[in-house]
């Protein structure tokens, strides 16, 4: 990939980042009444908050000039670009924005991370191996149960999960929010444990349904690149079928499945919010969920800033997948 590529990538980057802090700035403004008389009534009725620190709030959260302000979008900008998001007044008495989203942060990468790998890990070779059983009652069977599952809603198999084999078997505890910050950073083989009792039920259901849309799409990636004449030729040469599939066919075929890998850090962006609640995760949707309950806006802004700066960074690496895959692209 050439250089005005690449700086052109990243000025795009650039673009969708500042349009997306435009849009949090116009739709937590749009939101009735006045942030800061929200948290000054919440903290003030928790006894929080000083009054000296009353009167700075509206400095801290940049409304000293107004909602709609320009200096206040100035500030707001630059303040989002530096991370400084302020203070959260309903959450661990007063702690900075930064340093709650520094503790729930890796909790979601790891669930994240091991969801999309493990699905890529089942989905690509899967979609891969129904090819050899194209036309058959087997693949009709297979695609099927993957349309299903894959059309599910992340909410609805945590909910049929969490009823099913924590409410009448008792298998996996209800709440991950007991656990220990060692099980995270402590490598040894009891922490480890833990945290894999405490994830195991999260990941399925990540897992379950990522890898079946892996699996449809890479068959179908596979249906078209099999009609190239690149493939008839190889098949020309007396090359085997498992060959051909895996080392001719499957590696052009993974150019839609790169796409779909960003597109994939969108949907479980989306879907891992509802899952960490519903089992209790301590990551970015646990925190957003407190965020939105106790209109804890510097927060909330915050955590869907983060989440969507993590999105726009899956899309960008999906370009430079994309020309590493096919060297006309670069």
């Amino acid at each position: 990939m050439n250089k005005y590529t690449v700086v052109k990538k990243v000025a795009q980057a650039i673009t969708i980042t500042v349009t997306v802090v435009i849009l949090l700035y116009v739709f937590f403004r749009l939101m009735p009444g006045n942030p800061a008389e929200l948290i000054i009534a919440a903290v003030a009725n928790k006894g929080k908050l000083s009054p000296a620190k009353l009167q700075d709030l509206l400095k801290v959260l940049g409304l000293q000039y107004g909602k709609w302000s320009f200096s206040g979008f100035i500030i707001y900008l630059r303040d989002m670009f530096m991370f400084r998001f302020g203070t959260s007044y309903n959450y661990r008495n007063d702690e900075a924005v930064i340093d709650v989203i520094r503790q729930a942060l890796p909790y979601t990468l790891l669930l994240f991370g091991l969801a999309a790998v493990l699905s890529f890990i089942i989905g690509l070779p899967s979609g891969i191996l129904t090819m050899f059983a194209r036309g058959k009652k087997k693949e009709g069977a297979i695609l099927g149960t993957s349309i299903i599952l894959n059309s599910i809603p992340f909410f609805v198999l945590a909910i049929f999960l969490y009823v099913y084999i924590i409410g009448d078997f008792g298998v996996f505890p209800p709440s991950a929010t007991a656990m220990n910050p060692k099980d995270l950073y402590d490598p040894t083989l009891y922490h480890l444990e833990r945290l894999f009792y405490y994830m195991a039920l999260p990941l399925i259901t990540l897992t379950a349904i990522e890898a079946m849309g892996h699996l449809i799409t890479m068959r179908a990636a596979m249906v078209s690149v099999m009609g190239e004449d690149y493939i008839t030729t190889a098949k020309a040469t007396g090359l085997s079928s498992r060959k051909i599939m895996f080392h001719n066919a499957a590696r052009n075929a993974m150019i839609p499945v790169s796409t779909r890998m960003a597109l994939e850090f969108a949907v479980l962006a989306g879907g891992a919010v509802i899952v960490e609640i519903i089992f209790g995760w301590p990551g970015m949707g646990h925190i957003l969920f407190n965020a939105t309950e106790n209109e804890d806006y510097p927060l909330a802004e915050a955590g869907l800033y983060i989440l969507a700066l993590m999105t726009i960074i899956a899309y960008s690496l999906t370009d430079f997948i994309h020309a590493w895959l096919d060297p006309r692209l670069r």
